[in-house]
């Protein structure tokens, strides 16, 4: 097969002042001042489009772009840390920090592109094919930074990227050196890097919470070799494969609940059991240990998801109903509690209300005083709803920033109060609108507050009683800040001056942003 890949057109003359000499060139790119990351960015961006629109040989491209690789890979770095995982929408400096990494990511790629479809032109040439690897390698390290930054920031992968990788890899795959190890890199493939993308993606990196990106690429990285592409059926287990289609610009998908696979011809199923056995010992001998994160309860519970969703698929459990009504949104525990208790005290008086064709119209009820929209409520439009969750949407602008793994209050159109939920997955849209989906876990919260009985920290903490399963059973549950819970610790539980002694029982879900626990009478 002949490679298809997007290039920019290299007919331009080349600047005065871009350095074509190599020594020179690394003189002037190591000139930079690191310090300043966006205008040394920006700069070496400035450089890597002149050179990639020029009329030069492919060989002196890549000479000079190789000089800058070393800096190009630190700026990435400091521009990861200033937008990954940014509450979103993504302000200016974030959003800033996004562009300019995927920007650079890309225009470091046309290089390697270029000099591989001269080479694959002329494959008969001698050598051709063994200098083929480490282009292809460069050019699916990029393709994989691209992606690396739009599931960081919840942003989608362009498009055309997914033809592109999927291609390189058949090319790469049909004529046998998928699987050698480039000269220059000591220690990946192209199919290692592929089959990282795969796998990745596979891992719904949208419901992804703080850093579980980065570390789900380490325990990709640490079981390299386990994941099989197969060009038949034969020995897998069709509800727990995925498909990719290898001639399409779609990532793989599950063969569940008849998932139709990208329209394509080149067919390969992924079979992943071999590497959720490894992880699964890993995980019983207790080798990944409890490394707390921020984000979740340890390594533990992120390597138990991801078994289940590369080793066992889930299904929807509940219709989605589509909708085309409004909601109140706030986000974070202090937020729900500061709106929760000011709905105690409002009166039916203030409904919010419209005419319409004569008729009244209930609204959603937006608290509008000057310390609400300093804490942030704004509307969003609810798209979809199902029995445990909503599927939310707003155009680019607002104030409540939001996180996966953040609790978030929604009140409903003619609702008094706020119902619970966590923020499950988000996705920042092209036009910079956002869409997220929350699971609701209570129809309603207490502000209350706890205070440790006893410890180094014996302060009081904001919390919301959970409203119990059932009217006449005692509520037994409570949302409060992260790191809050510690099990068996005693707390008062103060709920509007009357002091009851709690006992903490079980985690339920601790994020880097909240803790869910159960607690009893003490």
């Amino acid at each position: 097969m002949a490679l298809n890949l997007s290039v920019p057109n290299t007919s331009t003359p080349l600047p005065k002042g871009i350095e074509t000499n190599p020594k020179k060139a690394r003189a002037w790119v190591e000139s930079l001042p690191l310090t300043k990351t966006m205008e040394s960015a920006q700069a070496i961006i400035g450089a890597l489009t002149a050179i990639n629109r020029a009329k030069m040989l492919a060989e002196e491209r890549i000479a000079i772009v190789e000089t800058y690789r070393p800096i190009i890979n630190v700026l990435l770095e400091e521009l990861d840390a200033v937008y990954a995982y940014a509450g979103l929408p993504l302000q200016a400096k974030p959003f800033e920090a996004f562009t300019l990494a995927h920007t650079l990511s890309l225009e470091s790629s046309f290089a390697y592109k270029q000099l591989l479809l001269e080479k694959s032109s002329k494959l008969i040439g001698f050598g051709n094919k063994k200098s083929m690897p480490l282009p292809m390698h460069r050019v699916m390290g990029h393709a994989m930074a691209v992606m690396l930054q739009s599931y960081k920031a919840y942003y989608p992968v362009p498009a055309g990227l997914w033809a592109e990788v999927n291609s390189l890899f058949l090319y790469a795959d049909e004529h046998r050196f998928a699987d050698e190890i480039a000269a220059g890199e000591t220690n990946s493939s192209v199919a290692d890097l592929y089959f990282e993308m795969l796998m990745l993606s596979l891992a719904d990196p949208y419901r992804l919470m703080h850093r579980e990106v980065d570390r789900v690429c380490e325990i990709l990285q640490q079981h390299r070799g386990l994941v099989d592409l197969k060009t038949s059926a034969d020995g897998v287990d069709p509800q727990r494969a995925f498909v990719v289609a290898l001639d399409a610009d779609a990532a793989p998908r599950a063969l569940v609940q008849g998932n139709r696979p990208a329209a394509g011809s080149v067919m390969r199923l992924i079979d992943s059991s071999r590497l959720v056995e490894r992880i699964e010992q890993k995980l019983k001998s207790g080798a990944a240990n409890v490394a707390k994160s921020r984000a979740t309860h340890d390594l533990n519970d992120l390597m138990s998801r991801l078994i289940r969703l590369w080793g066992d698929p889930p299904k929807r459990q509940f219709r989605r109903n589509p909708s085309e009504t409004g909601v109140a949104v706030c986000a974070g525990v202090k937020a729900i509690a500061y709106f929760t208790a000011l709905a105690v005290n409002e009166t039916p008086e203030a409904d919010a209300e419209a005419i319409r064709d004569g008729r009244t119209i209930p609204l959603v009820k937006i608290p509008q005083d000057p310390m609400s929209q300093l804490i942030g409520v704004e509307e969003w439009q609810v798209l979809n709803q199902s029995a445990n969750g909503l599927r939310l949407h707003r155009s680019a602008g607002g104030s409540v920033g939001i996180y996966v793994g953040e609790a978030i209050g929604v009140r409903f159109v003619g609702g008094r109060g706020w119902n619970l939920g966590v923020v499950r997955w988000l996705t920042l849209l092209e036009d910079n609108a956002l869409e997220f989906g929350m699971e609701l876990i209570s129809p309603t919260g207490t502000s209350v507050s706890l205070e440790a009985t006893s410890g180094q920290t014996n302060k009081s903490v904001t919390a919301l009683l959970l409203s119990a399963s059932h009217p006449d059973a005692p509520s037994d549950t409570v949302l409060t800040l992260p790191e809050t819970f510690a099990d068996l610790r005693e707390y008062a539980l103060n709920d509007h001056g009357e002091i009851s002694y709690v006992r903490a029982t079980t985690l339920i879900e601790r994020t880097s942003k909240f803790d869910l626990f159960q607690f009893q009478p003490s």
